[in-house]
């Protein structure tokens, strides 16, 4: 009997073996398996809480981060002032910058947060992140440089924070969304950049001389092994700019704006413009609101009729604000609730959304402003939603007027080295190619078929033209594996040449494990 026994599991098993290779025994191992993953925070900037903003004592850091909305976020910051110290370990506070918003869907599946947490000292160069407490877990730690704040004596009164440069930027829409800020009150724009034509950057190269504008890196982020999330956050990553933009210019700024490039903040008669007219409504409006700490300005579509192409090649000495005579009212201020745009104290706020604010510190609010008292003008050139011939026009005399007398000053100066230069005509082909995507998803919103968030992941617009030169941003990564967890952190930015327009996506050039993120 018992040799029966034996010799029938031999035989079993060597059917079972004659039957199933071994990859099948691995297939069917797979369905006893789940599926878990750690946290995998992308570090976006880390400053030093100002100290204007404590309402307790100590030095703190806040660290911008990018990870996915449903993970239980936790993040530890270890810092010390000398290397034989005994490191101090907090535990972050950790906030996501939309506060709730599409918080009851995944689409948007990842966003920006923000961790603030206690370090030894505001004039450290770098601090340690884990997602552990455990001190044996510590040496696995990412270090993150801390971005020095820029002090000075005397605070910029208001600085404009712009979203972030694509493609999409076309040069004469960005001379006039600069021109038309810097003379009604802006002392600083600030513009983050992914890909720009080399026109644009040009231009925009010679403003950063003349401390008209700061220049800022904003390459995508890096491909996870199973993720990509360059497209799973809104529009592209505006809101995450934003909040990174607004902690940077915290050390040096009174007040800050968030706009496009083509949303510019004029009278809502325009013929009262002025040189520091919106610095002078903007404190007179938070007067009358003190317990504000966010402003929401709403919007008024214009159409934007830019200059005809000509044959012959264009200059810088060519181009004047003429143009703006043609402009056309889009929509006017309604009753109901339109599209805002937003301008904060800097010091009363930590996070601002697209269309409106996000965290108000100390109990400061958001106020909406009624569109007759002021508001942004969007002076989009857009191919959908024409104005109708009889549409009403909207009198820029005097806007032409200010703009040609400072830009023919700016000539001579700013641009002279490059006024004489041929530029490249934009490619307005590429622009009905995105329009007519981004009008297609929108229709499909009220469907509920799709999402925002897919709306610049799925827009496809056509190459540019072979004799159309592209710079781009661009960094390198380094991950630290602490357990399951993994952080990534950002090397050194650089612009480099692009031969399509478009930022490459970052690559992992060092890490302390054999797994990627």
């Amino acid at each position: 009997m018992l040799s029966l026994i034996i010799f029938g599991a031999i035989l079993g098993v060597s059917f079972y073996y004659r039957t199933t290779n071994i990859w099948m025994l691995k297939n069917l191992g797979d369905g006893f398996l789940k599926r878990t993953e750690g946290l995998r925070p992308i570090i976006l900037g880390a400053f030093n809480r100002m100290e204007n903003e404590k309402n307790i004592k100590g030095d703190y850091a806040v660290i911008q981060y990018l990870s996915h909305i449903f993970d239980n976020q936790k993040l530890y910051c270890i810092s010390k002032s000398n290397d034989d110290d005994k490191p101090l370990i907090t535990t972050g506070l950790i906030q996501r910058i939309h506060k709730g918003k599409r918080s009851m869907n995944d689409i948007c599946s990842w966003s920006s947060h923000l961790a603030e947490c206690q370090i030894v000292s505001s004039n450290l160069n770098y601090i340690t992140l884990s997602t552990s407490s455990d001190i044996k877990e510590i040496k696995n730690g990412m270090k993150i440089l801390l971005e020095p704040p820029v002090i000075r004596q005397v605070k910029e009164p208001l600085v404009v924070c712009i979203a972030p440069m694509y493609i999409y930027t076309e040069w004469q829409i960005m001379l006039t969304g600069i021109e038309s800020w810097l003379p009604l009150g802006a002392t600083k724009i600030i513009i983050p950049i992914q890909s720009v034509s080399n026109t644009v950057m040009n231009i925009l190269k010679r403003y950063e001389r003349e401390q008209k504008v700061i220049l800022r890196y904003w390459p995508k982020w890096p491909v996870m092994n199973d993720i990509n999330p360059n497209g799973l956050v809104l529009s592209w990553g505006i809101e995450e700019s934003h909040v990174n933009c607004l902690h940077f210019a915290k050390s040096f700024a009174e007040l800050i704006a968030f706009s496009d490039i083509d949303d510019i903040f004029i009278p809502v008669n325009p013929m009262n413009a002025k040189p520091g007219y919106n610095l002078n409504l903007l404190h007179s409006l938070f007067e009358e609101h003190p317990q504000a700490g966010t402003l929401l300005f709403e919007h008024r579509d214009t159409q934007l009729q830019l200059p005809k192409k000509t044959s012959k090649e264009k200059t810088l000495n060519d181009f004047n604000f003429d143009f703006l005579q043609n402009t056309k009212v889009k929509q006017s201020c309604r009753v109901w609730r339109m599209k805002t745009r937003v301008v904060v104290n800097a010091s009363r706020v930590d996070t601002v959304n697209m269309h409106e604010s996000g965290i108000n510190r100390f109990g400061y609010t958001q106020v909406r402003l009624p569109c007759r008292q002021a508001h942004f003008y969007h002076l989009r050139h857009s191919y959908r939603n024409l104005p109708s011939q009889s549409s009403d026009r909207v009198n820029m005399s005097t806007i032409v007027s200010l703009l040609n007398n400072q830009f023919k000053h700016r000539l001579s100066t700013t641009l002279s080295t490059i006024s004489n230069l041929p530029i490249s005509e934009s490619l307005l082909d590429t622009f009905r190619d995105f329009d007519e995507c981004v009008k297609a998803v929108n229709k499909e919103h009220f469907t509920l078929k799709v999402s925002r968030c897919m709306t610049p992941s799925a827009c496809f617009a056509r190459p540019p033209s072979s004799n159309m030169n592209c710079t781009a941003a661009t960094t390198d990564y380094s991950f630290a594996r602490i357990g399951a967890d993994f952080i990534s952190a950002p090397g050194i930015y650089k612009f480099i040449p692009s031969s399509d327009c478009d930022a490459p996506i970052p690559k992992y050039t060092t890490g302390n494990s054999f797994y990627l993120p």
